[in-house]
């Protein structure tokens, strides 16, 4: 519609509407340009984008494996038992080692045995046989009552009814419940119970089984320095005193009717309170008579090569090796180079480095179609969504055609591979090539003589190991591309260098406002778009304007036609 409104009044036929846009054709063109050379960068951010993505996830994640000893210099171990068990890291000696478990460390651990008694007609709170109310099996009566089931006035809800003291052996922390806590309108449940003590922060743990209605206790850490000790009562004088909540307490951890079990076998305290087995439930009940009692794990004793070791988890690692026992048992524990572990790394490594350097040919050599430009607003509005995407597929071939950083980033990686390792050793072993990888093809493929690899691994296998992972520390500087690194610590330092490169050009996100070449580019093609827009719009207001006047002398000029016409007649 023009500026006024009033185009067309003269009835000269003329479609303002399409003169306009005619006129406004050329600037349009010019914008839909400049969108065009926008959306192409963009997308080329993009691409850069994914390629900066790809190359750090290899470098993280394929490649990190490849310079660690353990996966390039990984030990293989056997037992004559499978009651012990050994794991072996890189530094460990290829050799055999006689081992005997003496003994089994254990962890403290205390088993309830009695279902508890139920006194439902307490709170209220269920059924004999479903109360989870600590209330039920605490008291026999209820204490806000009176013999007559009155209002008791003498009860007191902030008074403590209930109270022990739990440790682990290295620290202790107190539990007290009042009377209003477990009669209350929150009543303690058995859930709470052992929340309460999980929350004590302390290593011994509480659960109760619904299933079996009985309580456990636990330290999660075993040995004879931590256990699970109980305290009832207050020390004065050299003794303990117990009042009422003190006694209610000790007396619910006798109704459990606690056993200690170490390493599935009941034991007991003898008079001089070390431990002994106990053949029957019965004789291993615990009885609480208040003060301190303590249930402590035991140490374990593992003799390896004639040398004796104690242990808090029956395991120990002695020169590299890390030893496990199960039960008491004599074994051979062989080291020994898992060859077959690191062939499976090396062809791992090939086909990981073959699918990298292929998507980077694909992208170096993809080239552009230059009939296929980014599309303006008014195609896209003419146009199905499918048929946008695969136009838009096409317009984004070739982006990086002989793109220089990846041009650099394949002719890094092939030159690490290819060049010899300096500073190993054995001179036999100090290459890609000597361990049995080489290159094949124009676009350096790698290929794997897995027989020559065994050989190497069976001669020299540290000599292999630095083939892949040695590193030159003497610098920073030096550590770049330095002749002395291994081929995965090359590669890595070439991913690291090119993703500089890439955020230089692109950015490390999406975000434009990042100073990089791309999106400095973008955010001025941002600003000239913007201003192209409103000298359009100043452009477009002005053919109106122009055809509004044009319109208007039509008119004036129709008007004196109709007079002086009438005035003939």
């Amino acid at each position: 519609m023009g500026v006024n409104g009033i185009y067309g009044l003269s009835g000269s036929g003329l479609d303002i509407e399409s003169m306009v846009k005619v006129g406004m054709l050329g600037k349009q063109n010019e914008y839909d340009k400049m969108q065009q050379k926008y959306t192409k960068n963009e997308w080329t951010k993009a691409a850069y984008l994914e390629l900066n993505s790809n190359i750090t996830t290899f470098n993280l994640s394929s490649l990190s494996q490849y310079k660690m000893s353990s996966t390039m210099n990984a030990k293989s171990v056997t037992s004559t038992d499978t009651a012990i068990r050994a794991t072996a890291n890189a530094n460990a000696a290829v050799m055999s080692h006689s081992v005997t478990v003496d003994s089994l460390s254990s962890n403290s651990y205390l088993i309830g045995t009695n279902k508890l008694e139920r006194n439902a007609i307490v709170t209220a709170s269920g059924s004999e046989s479903s109360s989870i109310k600590l209330a039920d099996v605490l008291f026999d009566t209820d204490p806000r009552l009176d013999d007559e089931g009155n209002d008791n006035t003498d009860y007191k809800a902030d008074t403590v009814a209930f109270r022990f003291t739990i440790g682990d052996g290295t620290d202790s922390e107190t539990i007290e419940y009042t009377y209003g806590q477990l009669l209350g309108d929150s009543q303690k449940t058995f859930y709470n119970f052992v929340s309460d003590i999980k929350k004590l922060g302390l290593n011994v743990k509480a659960s109760y089984d619904s299933t079996q209605d009985k309580f456990s206790f636990i330290n999660s850490e075993g040995g004879a320095a931590n256990g699970i000790q109980l305290t009832f009562g207050k020390l004065e004088n050299n003794d303990y005193f117990l009042d009422d909540a003190d006694n209610r307490a000790m007396n619910f951890f006798n109704d459990l009717g606690l056993v200690q079990s170490q390493n599935g076998q009941l034991v007991k305290k003898n008079s001089e309170g070390e431990y002994e087995d106990a053949d029957f439930v019965a004789d291993a009940k615990i009885t609480f008579t208040g003060g301190f009692d303590d249930f402590m794990g035991t140490n374990g004793s593992i003799v390896i090569d004639g040398v004796s070791y104690e242990t808090t988890d029956n395991k120990i690692t002695v020169g590299d090796i890390t030893y496990e026992g199960t039960a008491k048992a004599s074994a051979t524990v062989a080291v020994s180079q898992d060859v077959d572990g690191i062939v499976d790394k090396v062809k791992s490594f090939v086909a990981d480095y073959n699918k990298l350097l292929s998507s980077l040919y694909e992208k170096y050599d993809e080239k552009p179609n230059s009939d296929y430009k980014p599309l303006t607003q008014s195609q896209k509005d003419s146009m199905k969504d499918e048929q946008i995407e695969k136009w838009e597929t096409k317009a984004k071939a070739g982006l990086l055609y002989h793109d220089r950083t990846i041009g650099k980033i394949i002719t890094d990686m092939r030159n690490a591979i290819v060049t010899k390792v300096e500073g190993v050793d054995n001179e036999k072993y100090n290459s890609a090539y000597t361990i049995g990888i080489s290159t094949t093809g124009i676009k350096g493929q790698l290929t794997l003589d897995e027989d020559k690899l065994r050989r190497a691994l069976a001669d020299d296998p540290d000599s292999v190991y630095s083939v892949f992972a040695s590193m030159d520390s003497t610098s920073a500087e030096t550590m770049k591309n330095s002749s002395t690194n291994g081929i995965a610590q090359r590669l890595g330092d070439i991913f690291v260098s090119a993703k500089s490169s890439i955020e230089q050009r692109a950015g490390s996100s999406s975000d434009i406002l990042e100073d990089s070449d791309l999106n400095n580019l973008l955010r001025q093609l941002q600003t000239r778009m913007s201003n192209f827009k409103k000298m359009m719009s100043s452009f477009e207001d002005a053919l109106y304007k122009k055809y509004d006047a044009m319109e208007s002398t039509l008119a004036r000029l129709g008007t004196q036609l109709n007079y002086v016409m009438g005035g003939q007649q």
